[in-house]
């Protein structure tokens, strides 16, 4: 007989997910579509306004294309890692 254990996993410690699966930027669409790419300075207010709302900074690490990989802090300790599409919207944990 075999037993599957399903865990929810996230990066950091404590009881909530700092970015849910599959969550999306606030100036998305409800599906997480833009228009068009929205601009790096737009996506980084959007997405500094998103963490700061749960207490969270971000520090981008790495701008390629249409996607932004940013690093998610809580003081100085590094809370999650997240990849962000700014044609789609999507943001999605790297762990």
């Amino acid at each position: 007989m075999a037993v599957l254990v399903i865990a929810p996993a996230y990066a950091g410690s404590g009881s909530r997910a700092v970015t849910p699966y599959g969550d999306f930027c606030p100036m998305a669409s409800k599906y997480g579509m833009h228009r068009h790419n929205i601009s790096i300075e737009e996506a980084k207010a959007a997405l500094s306004e998103y963490y700061k709302e749960k207490g969270l900074n971000i520090w981008i690490v790495e701008i390629r294309g249409r996607f932004i990989k940013l690093n998610v802090t809580d003081g100085k300790k590094i809370v999650d890692t997240v990849i962000f599409d700014r044609h789609t919207g999507r943001l999605r944990s790297i762990y």
